[in-house]
């Protein structure tokens, strides 16, 4: 847990404890609901704007993220390729581990038809059918968030970026495409696969003596 100890990964903390109390805020309302009746609240409280919102906000977990943060690291903090790779490599591996071995037949919210239970579509939307645990898109938000507010100085990404990833899971919900069980094992891969990262990142920092770089 050295990690914790280093002054220079505040704004990492700051954001895992967002991270952390965004995750409970889901686990509580999953308690309380259940995996079905949590997603009909989520997904049938719509409207024609937020259908024309949500398809552009879950872009952000799309895998494409990954192009502009290795961007900005090449002409930025190119050290910061270290973790940010770790990242996509960690991250790929839980998720579709989970996915397509330990949990290969869970099946997407559309299932919910076959029970007679209205489920909100959004236009010129896919529904995907298999491998909805977890939600893939949610953990690379989580990841990607998590790593990048390690290296901000403003303490105010250290909060807008796990909300902003929040969103990406919320809107997994929102578009059908995965229970809210699914979004919250994808918040908890962000959260270990963005540690694991940076642990790895310290690692190779101080096998180099190489200090870390920031950007406000």
């Amino acid at each position: 847990m050295i990690l914790f100890l280093r002054h220079q990964y505040g704004q990492f903390r700051t954001a895992a404890l967002v991270t952390f109390v965004l995750l409970l805020l889901v686990s509580i309302f999953i308690l309380i609901y259940g995996k079905v009746d949590a997603f009909i609240i989520i997904n049938s409280s719509y409207n024609g704007k937020l259908d024309q919102l949500f398809p552009y906000i879950t872009y952000l977990g799309d895998g494409l993220i990954y192009i502009p943060v290795v961007l900005y690291c090449i002409f930025f903090n190119r050290q910061f390729l270290v973790p940010v790779v770790a990242g996509i490599i960690l991250c790929t591996f839980f998720t579709h581990f989970l996915k397509r071995v330990v949990f290969p037949d869970e099946l997407r919210p559309f299932s919910l038809e076959m029970q007679r239970l209205v489920v909100h579509k959004v236009k010129n939307v896919t529904l995907l059918e298999q491998h909805s645990f977890p939600s893939g898109h949610t953990s690379t938000a989580f990841t990607m968030a998590l790593l990048l507010s390690s290296v901000m100085s403003n303490r105010l990404w250290a909060y807008l970026l796990p909300m902003l990833a929040f969103f990406v899971g919320y809107s997994r919900i929102y578009l059908a495409q995965h229970f809210p069980t699914d979004v919250c094992a994808g918040i908890i891969i962000g959260l270990l696969t963005s540690y694991l990262s940076l642990l790895i990142y310290e690692w190779w920092r101080n096998k180099y003596g190489i200090h870390p770089g920031y950007v406000k």
